[in-house]
C-alpha cells in the first residue's frame, strides 16, 4: 500500500490524527496522558509548531497545528516514536503502539480552521465520554475557552484570533461557536477532498498544483539547516562524552548502538541530510543511515542506558 501523501510547506495548517495498533488503547491511565502531553510540549518546542487544539481519546488522538517550517513528518515521527518508546518501557510491553503512520489533513485556514478546532474538542461529546466539552479534562477546550490556565505550548491566541481580536471576547464567541454543534453528529470527513484537503475546491486545486510541481527528493525535505542546530562533529563528540568512549570508537564499524544514536540525533536534532550523517560516520550508503535511525527508534524502548546517553548528549549539544 502506498504511503499517504504529505504536503509540507512553511505555514501549513494540519488536522493530525493517529490511532492505536488494531484500535487498541494508547493510554492506560492519567499518567500516560500526562506523559503524552509532556512529549507534545517538547515536540512543539523542538519543531517550532503552533498547536491550536488537541484531544486525547481512548485509542487515538487529534491535533490541530501549524508548522512555520515544513517539518510535519519529521516532528510526528519523533513525537509518536518518543511516546511509544516511553509507553512500552513504562508498561513493559513490546511491539507497535500506533497502527501505521499518522494521518494528516491539510486545512484551508480561511474557511475550515475554526470548523476543525470545534470538531476536535467535540470528539468526546460525540463519543459519549462527556455531555459537554467543558466536562472533558483531556482536551484543549477548557484552556482555549478561558476555564483553565493554558500551557505555554498551546497557542490560544492563534485559536481565538479568528473569533475576535480581543482574547476575552474571542473566548466568549469561541464558547458559543462550539456549543452550537453540541449534540450534532456531523462528520467533517465528508468534506475532505481527495482524502487530504479540507477546504474549498479552488484552494484544493491550487494545492494539487503545488504537489505536481514539487521536486522529488530522497534527501532531507528542507534546503537549509536551522541556525543553532548542532553540527555532526558536535553530535559525535557529545555521544562520545555521554558514553565515556573516544570519538574514534564511534566512527569504527564496531560502534554499534552509539553509531545508531549519532545518526538518530543528527537526523532529529541536527536536522541534517542523510548524506551529511553518512559522511560523519564514514559510510558511503545513505540508505544504511535510514536503517540505523529506524533500529535506534526500536532500541529506545528496551535499552534504558541508551536513553540515558541520549539525554546526556542532547544536554551537551544544546548547552
Amino acid at each position: 500500500m502506498a504511503r499517504p501523501l504529505r504536503i509540507e510547506f512553511p505555514g501549513a495548517v494540519y488536522h493530525v490524527t493517529s490511532r492505536g495498533n488494531e484500535k487498541r488503547r494508547i493510554f492506560k491511565n492519567d499518567g500516560d496522558r500526562k506523559a503524552f502531553l509532556a512529549f507534545l510540549a517538547e515536540t512543539a518546542t523542538r519543531f517550532g509548531w503552533s498547536i491550536t487544539a488537541w484531544v486525547l481519546m481512548t485509542n487515538h488522538f487529534h491535533l490541530v497545528l501549524q508548522t512555520p517550517e515544513p517539518n510535519l513528518s519529521r516532528g510526528m515521527h519523533w513525537f509518536n516514536g518518543s511516546y511509544a518508546g516511553w509507553f512500552n518501557h513504562e508498561h513493559k510491553r513490546w511491539g507497535h503502539l500506533f497502527g501505521g503512520r499518522f494521518k494528516a489533513f491539510l486545512v484551508e485556514k480561511e474557511t475550515y480552521f475554526t470548523e476543525v478546532l470545534r470538531y476536535v474538542v467535540l470528539n468526546p461529546v460525540r463519543a459519549g465520554l462527556a455531555t459537554s466539552p467543558e466536562k472533558y479534562r483531556w482536551s484543549s477546550y477548557r484552556a482555549t475557552a478561558g476555564l483553565d490556565a493554558a500551557p505555554e505550548w498551546l497557542d490560544v491566541n492563534a485559536a481565538l484570533t479568528p473569533f475576535a481580536p480581543d482574547i476575552q471576547l474571542g473566548q466568549t464567541y469561541y464558547r458559543e461557536f462550539v456549543a452550537a454543534k453540541v449534540g450534532s453528529q456531523e462528520c467533517l470527513w465528508d468534506k475532505v477532498i481527495n482524502g487530504i484537503y479540507l477546504g474549498t475546491e479552488p484552494w484544493a486545486k491550487t494545492m494539487r498544483k503545488v504537489v505536481e510541481t514539487k521536486p522529488r527528493s530522497t534527501d532531507h525535505p528542507r534546503l537549509q539547516r536551522i541556525v543553532g542546530r548542532p553540527k555532526m562533529h558536535e553530535v559525535v563528540s557529545a555521544v562520545a562524552r555521554a558514553a565515556n568512549v573516544p570519538v574514534s570508537a564511534i566512527r569504527e564499524t564496531s560502534g554499534g548502538r552509539l553509531r545508531r544514536l549519532v545518526a538518530w540525533i543528527g537526523w532529529y536534532e541536527g536536522l541534517v541530510t542523510l548524506r551529511t550523517i553518512a559522511a560523519s560516520l564514514r559510510l558511503r550508503s545513505e540508505g544504511h543511515i535510514s536503517g540505523l535511525i529506524r533500529r535506534c527508534d526500536s532500541e529506545f524502548a528496551a535499552d534504558s542506558s541508551l536513553l540515558s546517553y541520549l539525554d546526556q548528549a542532547l544536554a551537551i549539544v544544546r548547552a
